[in-house]
């Protein structure tokens, strides 16, 4: 079965001028962010916009990341729509166009109970046959998906090879890395970079998440410091990174994915901004960003174009 590591960046979906996918600006990115050592990609999540996309974006997306990373590092494709048949849909285009895996959130909108989410979870992993499939869990999008209800779906469907837990309850982390599924321990990568070394230390394989668009080297380093047992470098790390992040959550009132998006302009991306009803970033706004940055020590742990 498959098990990702290491730092996975959430993969921005950049638009041009005209509000379309940008795929020159994904190719650039992806390779940036390979150069500061990211170990796969994780495209369409949230920070994707995911729903924001229709879906011949997402596949376009998908296939421009398989092809332009050719096989250097894992590729993972989040399927999750709002309905079945959709997500079903993206799951077999996934497969077809070389993915390494794929993934999807539990079921939206409607409450499901934990038979219609066992039979969501078959029905996805029934569309890409034997393709690992990793349960996209975030506890305030999914009360009362437990431990113990994600080791039966993993036995009702074997192809589900781990979970991306958005959550900072590292209780409830150590608490799904502990099942025994089928003599495998279940592949557990943390969503939260805020908690990405603590996550680490208890074990988390590895970290998906939206700040490695950004920061993929200060994230790959933090990463090689635990796992070489430099526990006080990968926590000044962790803070330097985390004084980032608070900048991104001081600007809450921007919007969306634009707040980010600024943030990557200043490093040489032009991603565009976030899909409408998400609004664009004022010239005001983009100075305010950037003199919050250049407080929070952002030009120290940067790398750009």
């Amino acid at each position: 079965m498959l098990k990702l590591t290491g730092i996975i960046p959430a993969l921005i979906t950049p638009f041009d001028a005209g509000g379309n996918v940008n795929p020159s600006m994904v190719r650039e990115l992806v390779e940036f962010q390979l150069a500061q050592g990211v170990a796969g990609f994780f495209v369409c999540g949230w920070t994707g916009e995911n729903l924001l996309l229709n879906e011949g974006e997402r596949r376009l997306m998908a296939a421009t990341v398989i092809q332009h990373v050719r096989g250097r590092v894992p590729v993972i494709v989040h399927v999750g729509c709002l309905t079945t048949a959709e997500t079903a849909r993206l799951a077999k285009h996934a497969q077809a166009a070389g993915a390494t895996a794929i993934s999807a959130k539990l079921p939206m909108v409607y409450p499901v109970g934990f038979e219609g989410i066992k039979a969501y979870y078959a029905d996805v992993a029934a569309a890409a046959p034997g393709l690992p499939l990793y349960v996209y869990y975030e506890p305030d999008a999914g009360a009362g998906f437990t431990p113990a209800m994600f080791k039966e779906v993993c036995e009702a469907t074997p192809t589900v090879a781990g979970l991306k837990l958005t959550s900072s309850n590292l209780f409830l982390m150590r608490q799904f890395l502990d099942l025994d599924i089928a003599g495998r321990q279940p592949n557990i990568l943390s969503g939260m970079e805020e908690v990405l070394v603590g996550a680490l230390a208890m074990g988390a394989h590895g970290s998906i998440a939206l700040i490695y668009n950004l920061l993929p080297g200060l994230g790959v380093q933090a990463y090689a410091a635990l796992r070489a047992g430099e526990i006080e470098e990968a926590a000044a790390l962790q803070s330097k990174l985390n004084r980032i992040l608070a900048v991104w959550y001081r600007q809450a009132e921007i919007g969306g994915v634009s707040r980010y998006k600024a943030m990557l302009k200043l490093i040489g991306f032009d991603c565009g901004w976030g899909r409408p009803p998400q609004p664009a970033v004022t010239e005001a706004q983009m100075e305010e960003i950037k003199d919050a940055l250049t407080g929070a020590g952002f030009w120290d742990v940067a790398a750009t174009r």
